[in-house]
């Protein structure tokens, strides 16, 4: 098995329960969604490049804070 360089992962917020676009994963979801790629890359030794994506909640403040649940996991796992 080949080791990959990078991987590009797209954290988008809009698949969350409460997104008028997305709606099935909840919190908690997205937050172990989030913990099993950021711990596999890191175990594996793999720089992970992420972006932010989609949410459309109201208050934005809402999607802000999923996405920084997102930062947390992966300085969690990158040891930052």
């Amino acid at each position: 098995i080949s080791k990959s360089d990078i991987v590009l992962y797209q954290a988008g917020a809009d698949p969350h329960e409460n997104d008028r676009y997305g709606g099935y994963l909840s919190t908690e979801q997205m937050r172990l969604r989030d913990e099993i790629v950021f711990n596999k890359t890191s175990k594996l030794g793999i720089p992970v490049v992420w972006n932010l994506a989609g949410g459309y909640q109201n208050p934005v403040q809402k999607v802000l804070d999923l996405h920084i649940n997102s930062l947390n996991e992966c300085l969690k796992a990158y040891n930052f």
